[in-house]
């Protein structure tokens, strides 16, 4: 399979992005760097780490982990944005994943057997230690991961079957857990929740995640500077 080199030279950490809006959010403040394109993403990057987004679903996130693999990259976080699936979470929270189901397409392909996956326990307990520090309120529990979101909160079976089983319900987290394991990557995810499966809403919750994303990031930034 042919695919175009990415020929830069960096560190072995990395943020990655799911959602544009949270990358033009944070591309600006938490690393300064050079910037080059790649695959239809914004990459910027030093000799210390690199940051990229955005990427969506499952499919393209297995390319990217592989790229990331071959530059040398050891621990990577993702963050981006999940749906509200039970009454433990609320939309504006910080939801940190502790398990996640895959019904998406990707895993399978990397561990065949496996349907559950978990995030690297050290690396999950260093940021979560953190927040704690930095007083940045946040929820734990689990997250399922689908291809088709829209055609998952139509199916009431679905939402019965899993709000008992899984707080939150995005596109990529277990197959960041699924293909870091299967790569030796050490990997977990960061959350805001900005809807609840099965509802519309017209506008995402952005004050009650102002706060919380200028403290998250100033925790990636450290992050990304070998600070924490």
């Amino acid at each position: 399979m042919f695919l175009p080199k990415l020929k830069i030279k960096t560190g072995k950490r990395s943020v990655i992005f799911f959602t544009l809006p949270e990358w033009n959010h944070a591309k600006e403040k938490i690393l300064t760097g050079k910037n080059v394109s790649f695959l239809n993403l914004q990459i910027r990057y030093n000799e210390r780490s690199l940051i990229l987004g955005p990427v969506i679903g499952a499919s393209f996130l297995s390319i990217i982990l592989e790229v990331l693999k071959s530059l040398g990259i050891e621990e990577i976080i993702g963050i981006g944005w999940a749906g509200k699936l039970s009454f433990k979470v609320n939309r504006g929270d910080l939801f940190l994943p502790l398990k996640a189901y895959t019904k998406e397409g990707v895993s399978k392909f990397y561990i065949p057997k496996k349907r559950v996956f978990y995030p690297d326990k050290a690396l999950f307990k260093k940021i979560e230690k953190e927040m704690i520090k930095r007083e940045i309120s946040f929820k734990k529990g689990n997250i399922i991961s689908v291809d088709a979101p829209f055609v998952f909160e139509i199916k009431k079976e679905l939402l019965e079957k899993w709000k008992n089983e899984a707080e939150t319900l995005d596109m990529e987290t277990s197959a960041l857990f699924s293909i870091g394991k299967s790569l030796q990557i050490k990997v977990m995810a960061l959350h805001f929740i900005i809807d609840e499966v099965g509802k519309f809403f017209n506008k995402r919750p952005e004050e009650e995640i102002k706060i919380k994303r200028q403290k998250v990031f100033k925790i990636l930034k450290d992050f990304l500077d070998y600070k924490i």
